[in-house]
């Protein structure tokens, strides 16, 4: 076996196979060697200058494929050391589990209901396609749910995923699942990213839905999930003040 600090040297018939890559490309084949074990958690992967000769491109464009899944937390780059796989990057442990809704509020002793408001004919925010390493808008679909707690307003749901990825998704759901649950329990999650921020319902577009003014400030859990080496699914979850709700990733 490998020291864990083995880099996998670049192959010279294969980098001028590939000619010049665009830093989508190079990010979409650093995750599938990430996924098929080449690039194995904990390992230091080819340097800047090593990929760019494989590919066939510039440093800056390597630079802007290994930076954005830094901030994704796939990999980890440290000066005069290099860029690592994350330990518990993609495929690196068994299928997470998401959150459910129903389970955190009935575990809480409350009863759970929830509405789904259908989907959202809208184009996708730039950064829903940023995040979901999209440049396709048709291939991403928007849903709306709004969930309740003892029959109180608990969160409006803004949900995007990817058609393609989770075509049983196009199909109606029953009734008495959420998007969430179906998630859950079909999905094969490979990581699962959680951002909370404060914002207001206007900067969410979420005021109607929570019958709110615009203003009114809102806590928002922003969930990404990835199936494989992409992202499929993600979810925004805006709360009014004086809401909760306890969930745990394991």
């Amino acid at each position: 076996m490998p020291p864990s600090d083995a880099r996998p040297i670049p192959n010279q018939e294969t980098a001028t196979a590939r000619g010049r890559s665009s830093w989508t490309d190079l990010r979409a084949e650093i995750l599938r060697r990430i996924s098929d074990g080449t690039y194995a958690p904990g390992t230091l992967i080819p340097t800047e200058q090593e990929l760019a000769a494989e590919f066939g491109c510039a440093r800056a464009t390597v630079n802007r494929a290994l930076s954005s899944l830094a901030g994704r937390g796939v990999l980890q780059r440290r000066r005069r050391i290099g860029t690592r796989v994350a330990l518990n990057a993609l495929g690196a442990s068994s299928k997470r589990a998401l959150p459910v809704f129903r389970e955190a509020i009935e575990s809480s002793g409350r009863r759970f209901d929830s509405s789904y408001r259908g989907r959202h004919d809208a184009p996708p925010p730039a950064d829903v396609l940023a995040l979901l390493f999209h440049s396709d808008p048709g291939r991403i679909v928007e849903t709306r749910t709004l969930f309740y707690a003892d029959g109180n307003l608990l969160c409006a749901e803004r949900r995007w995923h990817d058609s393609a990825a989770l075509p049983g998704l196009d199909i109606e759901l029953p009734a008495s699942t959420t998007i969430n649950e179906w998630i859950a329990t079909n999905v094969p999650i490979s990581l699962i990213e959680q951002n909370v921020s404060a914002r207001t319902a206007g900067d969410m577009q979420v005021e109607t839905l929570l019958g709110c003014e615009p203003g009114a400030p809102v806590l928002v859990y922003e969930t990404c999930v990835w199936a494989g080496t992409q992202p499929v699914s993600l979810a925004r979850h805006a709360f009014l003040p004086g809401e909760t709700l306890c969930t745990s990733i394991t």
